[in-house]
């Protein structure tokens, strides 16, 4: 009893109590001021077990020492009739009373906190691990390799992609800003992004120097900035490096889907430099898809290919050029050509994925593989291991939305979409594929709506008309189709003659003069037999439009995938349509998903 009552006396435990509850307000302060000065979560945990650490000591200190009118004086040394321990004991109380209210201020002034806390400290995790990359300036002497700069931070751009806890902003918004001298804070609030990446790039003979700065977004400070080079021969090992340094350096955990994710072999370096411009111009397939769009980036691949044959990538975007050549370019009456490319196309394509099994490019170029050969689930299977291998890639996401989309899979083909967008914003065709999935999906108001929003913003957004005039005609609203329909067969498809029977008829009308005069004489835009049967459909002549079905079949055209498109709901019962439904796969591929073919079935205005 003496002993606590001395302890009372040196005023030891309201000292503790004081040093306790100062030391918790303290910690509820740092523990929401620090996450906004970003500093490490060890800062935080330091100054906890110091002030664990000093508690012991201020305990001891309160018990030699006591605060006097003349400074420090060891207890001991002072008379109890001299002792001002009863003025300090009031202190202490005063103190302690005054701290708790500021810790009950603390915790109603910001609604109960922890609901805030927990968004803030969540909304800093997500933020934390978001990043741009910036085009890299080009720095030879003579600048002309601007190609080079561009294409080096795209290839980095798809390394970092392929972290899935990473999040990238898309490729085309990133870009936009290329030759616009705005605060990198400014380009950070745009595209929702906490670090950016800029970097240059100088090429001396087979040498390359690459300069990389990551900068906050917040407040334009560098975090990390260094200088890489090596011969250009080994740009793939070094670029991998530049991205693994990156991502080290935003979030140290972050890990890669698969150990190995780049070629490590050594490139042909004039290979590189025509795979860098071929991929610059690369747009696949079918949204609106122009001849240039095809051999343009075509030309360079092939020349990649031709100078470095084991060049993975490159056999993997030539085999996709190839795919989109025999698609939507050549005549669909020149078989023979068709049936170079088709093959030229395949053998590509399994070249590029034996050379690298880990190459998104080798598993898009398989999945139009098995595309072609009416192997739905293996197409499929290879389009879902692209987007597992690049999981921020939106071209990945599309290509699979697109597949998922046409075959009733339509909510998460939607979702991919909408996550390309997010990424990219600023990429017109991502919207244009997700106006092409709401058609799909049956939710034509939803599709309709949404291609009147997309025309707001780009008048000349061909897929936007192409879905907007199937919209309305599946609603039966016809007059406003055919002037949809005039407007893109004349500024898209530049067919004249299609766009005049139009333009001078109703629509069923119009259909039917198309059709009668591609008879006599033949409509270019018209070529490829599903596309005639899709227009026989509109005006329910059952006999030719299976008939062209059934001509698409045997020449084994891939857009045979249309067969399950609701404008043929109305010969669904043909026996012909069944046979054709097996024939073609898609039964087998409906029973392996364990659905009813019903269960594809489109229903317009069925919100997802």
């Amino acid at each position: 009893m003496k002993f606590f009552e001395e302890l009372k006396r040196r005023n030891v435990i309201k000292a503790t109590m004081a040093y306790i509850v100062i030391a918790w307000v303290l910690i509820q302060v740092l523990t929401n001021i620090l996450p906004i000065f970003q500093a490490p979560v060890w800062v935080l945990k330091t100054l906890m077990i110091l002030m664990a650490v000093g508690l012991p000591i201020w305990m001891i200190f309160s018990w030699v020492y006591e605060v006097t009118p003349e400074g420090l004086k060891k207890t001991e040394h002072i008379s109890k009739d001299d002792s001002v321990t009863a003025t300090t004991n009031k202190r202490l109380n005063i103190i302690i009373l005054i701290v708790l209210l500021v810790a009950i201020g603390i915790h109603f002034i910001e609604p109960s906190n922890s609901e805030l806390q927990h968004q803030a400290s969540r909304s800093t995790s997500v933020e934390g691990n978001t990043i741009a990359v910036l085009p890299f300036m080009d720095m030879s002497p003579n600048k002309d390799q601007e190609f080079l700069s561009d294409g080096i931070a795209i290839e980095i751009y798809d390394e970092l992609c392929k972290y899935k806890e990473l999040s990238v902003a898309g490729r085309t918004s990133s870009f936009s800003f290329k030759n616009k001298d705005e605060p990198l804070t400014s380009i950070g609030d745009q595209l929702k992004v906490n670090t950016i990446l800029e970097g240059s790039v100088r090429r001396q003979q087979d040498k390359i120097l690459i300069s990389v700065s990551l900068a906050n977004a917040k407040d334009g400070f560098i975090i990390f900035s260094e200088s890489y080079t090596d011969d250009m021969e080994n740009i793939f090992a070094l670029q991998s490096k530049i991205a693994t340094d990156i991502a080290g350096k935003i979030e140290s955990n972050l890990g890669l889907e698969n150990e190995v994710t780049h070629q490590v072999k050594k490139i042909n370096p004039l290979a590189y430099e025509n795979y860098l411009k071929g991929k610059l111009q690369f747009v696949n397939g079918p949204i609106n898809m122009k001849e240039d769009e095809v051999f343009t980036p075509m030309k360079y691949f092939e020349k990649a290919v031709k100078l470095d044959s084991n060049f993975a990538e490159a056999c993997a975007y030539l085999s996709l050029a190839y795919f989109n050549m025999s698609d939507w370019v050549l005549e669909a009456n020149n078989v023979s050509q068709r049936r170079i490319a088709l093959d030229s196309a395949k053998l590509l394509a399994k070249r590029a994925l034996s050379l690298d099994s880990l190459s998104p490019g080798a598993h898009l170029a398989m999945g139009s593989y098995y595309f072609h050969n009416y192997d739905w689930l293996r197409a499929e299977k290879e389009k879902r291991k692209a987007v597992a291998l690049n999981p921020n890639g939106a071209d990945e996401k599309c290509m699979l939305a697109s597949f998922l989309s046409g075959f009733g899979q339509v909510e998460e083909g939607l979702l991919l979409d909408q996550e390309a967008i997010k990424q990219d914003p600023m990429e017109i065709k991502w919207k244009a594929a997700y106006a092409r999935d709401l058609y799909y999906s049956g939710n034509y108001d939803k599709c309709i709506e949404y291609c009147l929003l997309l025309l707001q913003e780009d008048p000349n957004s061909g897929g936007a008309d192409q879905f907007l005039w199937l919209g309305y005609a599946r609603k039966k609203e016809f007059e406003k189709a055919r002037k949809v329909l005039a407007h893109f067969t004349k500024e898209d498809l530049k067919d004249s003659i299609m766009s005049s029977f139009l333009e001078q008829n109703d629509f069923k009308t119009a259909i039917k003069k198309i059709l009668a005069y591609d008879q006599e004489s033949s409509i270019n835009s018209l070529q490829n037999p599903i596309f005639k049967a899709t227009f026989y459909a509109f005006i329910e002549d059952k006999e030719n439009t299976i008939k062209y079905l059934y001509i698409s079949y045997d020449r084994r055209e891939p857009i045979i995938s249309l067969l399950r498109d609701s404008r043929f709901d109305f010969i669904m019962d043909d026996p012909r349509y069944i046979e054709l439904y097996e024939k073609t796969g898609f039964k087998d591929y409906d029973e392996y998903k364990g659905k009813q073919k019903t269960a594809y079935k489109f229903k317009p205005n069925n919100p997802l």
